[in-house]
């Protein structure tokens, strides 16, 4: 059974922390919002702590390097923090929802599974991924100014990349020098042709699973997709929907 998500919320007039009946040793994760700033330090009481979720504004991140058990961290904060004296070298998963999550280089050296999500303004995703070399699995979601993949070749580990709402992607180049196995892709792309959208997929050196079907809402390219995949002799390539790629959903 999974553990269940506990809530800490304060604001200015107060505080209500939900730990569904368990001690906070025995709390394994927990979700923080803070309208106003919250200082993380009352997190030594949970040193228990696998999954962790920030939200909105806090101070004194260096309390989480005391946490030897997390291994997910998902960040949305509206107020930005400074992450270069924190050490979580058995984080695995980061979350990071918004651009006001501070620089979070220090985090991302040990990550195998990062999602992106919200990013309004940004363009260029390398600085997220050039740190992060151990990385097995990317989520892209709803990263509207993003133009064109970052290069992905120095991944050696990234088997799988899934992308959400990347409407204004026209240069999928990096997908060809690429480790993926698995890709799946879900409105993406407006102006790129059928082809186009499938030839950067099936450009992939290693494929061996890919999901386009939703990369429009009425489907209105997955026919010309099928088509290509077909005239290369690659339809078996393709699944019907993102979750039968069960190697994406197994982290």
């Amino acid at each position: 059974m999974e553990p269940s998500f506990c809530t800490a919320v304060f604001w200015r007039g107060g505080e209500k922390i939900d730990l569904n009946g368990q001690k906070p040793d025995a709390v394994r994760c927990l979700s923080v919002t803070g309208e106003r700033k919250v200082n993380l330090s009352f997190l030594r009481d949970y040193p228990n702590l696998e999954e962790l979720t920030l939200m909105e504004k806090c101070e004194g991140v260096e309390v989480l390097s005391e946490l030897k058990q997390l291994h997910t961290l998902s960040l949305w904060l509206s107020a930005p923090v400074s992450w270069d004296n924190v050490s979580l070298p058995g984080l695995r998963v980061l979350h990071l929802r918004g651009e006001k999550n501070g620089d979070i280089t220090p985090l991302l050296t040990s990550i195998t599974y990062l999602h992106l999500e919200e990013m309004r303004k940004t363009e260029d995703l390398a600085p997220f991924l050039t740190p992060a070399t151990r990385l097995q699995k990317l989520y892209l979601q709803s990263l509207p100014a993003v133009q064109e993949l970052p290069a992905l070749d120095g991944l050696p580990s990234l088997y799988a990349l899934k992308l959400y709402e990347l409407h204004k992607l026209n240069d999928l180049s990096a997908l060809s020098h690429s480790h993926l196995r698995c890709f799946a892709a879900s409105l993406i792309g407006d102006k790129l042709s059928a082809q186009a959208l499938a030839d950067a997929v099936m450009a992939i050196p290693n494929l061996e699973a890919a999901a386009l079907q939703l990369a429009d809402r009425s489907e209105r390219r997955y026919g010309g997709i099928q088509k290509a995949f077909a005239a290369a002799g690659k339809s078996s390539l393709l699944r019907e929907e993102i979750s039968a790629l069960t190697t994406w959903l197994s982290l």
